[in-house]
């Protein structure tokens, strides 16, 4: 699946998302995430991943997730991505304000965090070999992926994707072709909100990559 992802978004890296946005405005962006804030905890039943592009083309994840009901063990795994070995880590887990008992990377097989009863779930970790660089422009680069797989996902979940220039979104849900997706929150920032039918859908980012 991915080898067509790569496929339909080969072109854009360098052409600079021109197929993305001559897309009409229904088919280019899902609900406004304006509702929801970047900064501070969502309500229950919310949760927010934003990721952050650093020098060099890795990511610096952050997700938090607030859940209507008490959970005790969460879930990571790494995305399948044909040609690319992504990884993680520098991992932290941290529910109610308590740190959460894990591995510091997450291997090919995934990796469980436990902790104690907890509503309020906040997941770090920096992610590598996500962003392929682009060959003809000069710092473009395409994220892949833009975060880990996480269980505990909640109803309403908005990712937010930082760098230098994000220059758009794509969604994409498994055996399927990537459609645009999302608005932009300034220059540097653009964002998307999925809601309980997206459950599988990987976020994909064209940005320029921080020098």
């Amino acid at each position: 699946m991915l080898a067509l992802v790569a496929a339909a978004l080969a072109g854009l890296i360098g052409g600079g998302v021109l197929a993305w946005q001559v897309a009409g405005p229904d088919e280019a962006t899902r609900a406004p995430t304006a509702s929801l804030p970047v900064d501070g905890w969502p309500i229950a039943g919310e949760s927010r991943t934003v990721s952050e592009v650093l020098p060099g083309g890795d990511l610096e994840v952050t997700h938090w997730i607030h859940a209507e009901s008490p959970l005790d063990t969460l879930s990571l795994s790494l995305p399948r991505l044909d040609g690319q070995e992504v990884s993680a880590s520098d991992v932290e887990v941290t529910a109610d304000g308590r740190p959460g008992s894990g591995p510091g990377a997450v291997e090919p097989r995934g990796a469980t965090y436990t902790f104690i009863d907890a509503t309020r779930i906040q997941v770090r970790y920096r992610m590598s070999g996500a962003v392929q660089l682009s060959s003809s422009a000069d710092g473009r680069g395409l994220a892949t992926t833009t975060s880990l797989d996480v269980t505990a996902t909640q109803p309403r979940d908005v990712r937010v994707v930082r760098s230098q220039e994000v220059l758009s979104l794509a969604c994409v849900q498994p055996g399927e072709q990537p459609v645009p997706c999302g608005e932009p929150g300034g220059e540097d920032e653009w964002r998307v909100e999925l809601d309980g039918t997206d459950p599988g859908d990987r976020v994909l980012a064209v940005v320029t990559v921080p020098s």
